[in-house]
């Protein structure tokens, strides 16, 4: 079968409690995966944003990763995992931090995305305000930051050896139903009979309300 993710350290039969985190690199396609994962009924927080990204675990809406916003991941982490059996966050960036919190999340499930650097590094290049000669350097710096980012989270992965799904954006994108299928597997959950508005939530273009999904 045509695969669109690969498992890793995934344990024989799902945990009655787990928790689903989805990072990835800025604008890599998280919240496509992030609105799948909501979509199969897993709680990702309350009045989400179009990008899926609940405040509660989002570090740059709290004025940086310090110890006050450790203790309030900690506090939600205790407070989201007594109301349900099944949840998650969506942060690209979360490796920044998820070291220093996982211990108390209840068996971490990674969703970890990656996106082909070159369509990004290519907007970039092209920005009508790119000084001409310097098109080379912006697009290096680009690839270059976004490979960084996902050897950070690979490195992060491998450290922990937690159940993991690494997800290829482009395959998914492009196979759908058997990406729904992969991902529905990998978090324990069935997919749901009509897939119709995960697809629709899934169509490349423009970023989505989640309600569309609930």
């Amino acid at each position: 079968m045509f695969s669109t993710s690969l498992p890793l350290f995934v344990p024989s039969q799902p945990p009655a409690q787990r928790t689903i985190i989805c990072l990835g690199t800025p604008r890599g396609g998280t919240s496509m995966v992030a609105g799948a994962i909501a979509g199969l009924g897993v709680f990702m927080g309350d009045n989400l944003p179009v990008n899926i990204e609940d405040r509660m675990f989002n570090p740059d809406l709290s004025g940086g990763d310090g110890p006050t916003f450790i203790d309030q991941v900690k506090c939600t982490i205790a407070r989201r995992s007594a109301a349900h059996a099944v949840w998650g966050w969506k942060y690209p960036r979360a490796a920044r931090y998820l070291e220093r919190v996982y211990e108390c999340v209840p068996n971490p499930h990674f969703v970890v995305v990656f996106r082909d650097p070159i369509p990004a590094a290519l907007r970039s290049a092209r920005r009508p305000d790119a000084a001409q000669g310097s098109i080379s350097a912006a697009t290096h710096k680009t690839i270059q930051s976004r490979l960084r980012i996902e050897m950070e989270n690979l490195a992060l992965v491998y450290r922990l050896q937690k159940p993991t799904l690494m997800v290829s954006f482009e395959k998914a994108q492009a196979n759908p139903e058997t990406f729904l299928e992969e991902l529905a597997e990998f978090v324990g959950l069935p997919v749901p009979r009509d897939m119709s508005a995960l697809l629709r939530f899934m169509e490349p273009g423009t970023y989505k309300d989640i309600s569309m999904l609930l």
